[in-house]
């Protein structure tokens, strides 16, 4: 995709699905999934990437910035992957660029997904979401979202340096701590661009991947196989598979965030949803805000066939 002789102009009959998730939501595992239905061409969080790593863009301090004052010291940005077959520099792309890729038609395609986090670079700039796609939520419990997301911030982090949910700068949490911010867009895909948005909870995801896919991939009018529930272990997708920025290639990344789903070999169990007497202040303070986001957008979830 990187290769503009490799990608027609012309925008064809193709399936289009953008898969709108907030960290912790198993969305890796997701991704990977779609990865291996033939012929589908795979983003992973583009819009994302821009916001955290173009020059003119980033909010405040940059994320080396902040890596470089939380990461593990054992880690460095020396520690990177060799092949990035799919891999272009976010620090020198910007938001009309991620968009026109998006809706270019590469060729032997027959679907582009793209998995994107909610929040920062789409809340409020509708204009930049691409034309001609299927609009799609992955949700979570947020009590599981940010009790998730606390413990994989902080870990391999010296205990001096252990971070609330409160500390983390915007470029890692927007104002409305993702909920608002995916259900505003759902709203936005209901109600203004008229589609049917369609919702997975991740939770009910992992306790039936069967069922909620069949329903997904018939959603989104693809042809469903078992065969997608299982894939093979390793990096093979972000190195060689994936449209992804080089940037993102730091070994310590990928072992902090995404090291049990890159070893899976299909979509994990659930996890029971802790007692609020079990989480730490800031985790049920952030849960709390959000739950009424959540609740709307699980009452209209798809079912599992």
């Amino acid at each position: 995709m990187a290769n503009s002789s490799l990608v027609e102009n012309n925008n064809n009959d193709i399936t289009r699905v953008m898969l709108w998730c907030m960290p912790r939501s198993a969305s890796t595992s997701f991704l990977k999934c779609m990865t291996y239905v033939p012929d589908t061409l795979a983003f992973f969080e583009p819009y994302s990437m821009c916001h955290r790593y173009c020059k003119d863009e980033v909010i405040g301090q940059t994320v080396n910035d902040f890596k470089q004052q939380y990461m593990p010291a054992d880690i460095t940005d020396n520690d990177k992957l060799q092949a990035i077959e799919g891999g272009y520099l976010a620090t020198e792309k910007g938001y009309t660029w991620v968009k026109e890729q998006l809706e270019a038609t590469p060729l032997g395609k027959k679907m582009i997904f793209c998995k994107d986090m909610i929040g920062w670079p789409i809340h409020e700039h509708f204009e930049r979401l691409p034309s001609g796609f299927q609009h799609t939520f992955l949700i979570r419990n947020p009590y599981l979202i940010f009790d998730s997301l606390k413990k994989a911030i902080n870990r391999g982090s010296p205990v001096d340096k252990k971070l609330q949910l409160d500390d983390l700068p915007p470029i890692y949490m927007p104002t409305g701590r993702y909920f608002k911010e995916q259900y505003d867009l759902y709203r936005y895909v209901k109600d203004t661009l008229g589609q049917i948005p369609l919702v997975v909870d991740t939770d009910e995801l992992l306790a039936n991947p069967a069922g909620v896919m069949k329903a997904y991939f018939k959603a989104i009018g693809v042809p469903f196989s078992d065969d997608y529930l299982h894939w093979k272990p390793g990096q093979e997708c972000m190195e060689k598979l994936w449209i992804v920025p080089n940037e993102l290639y730091v070994l310590g990344n990928l072992r902090r965030w995404h090291g049990v789903t890159f070893e899976s070999t299909g979509f994990g169990s659930p996890r029971k949803c802790p007692d609020r007497e079990d989480l730490s202040e800031d985790v049920v303070h952030y849960a709390d805000s959000c739950m009424e986001y959540y609740e709307k957008m699980y009452a209209d979830r798809l079912k599992p066939l």
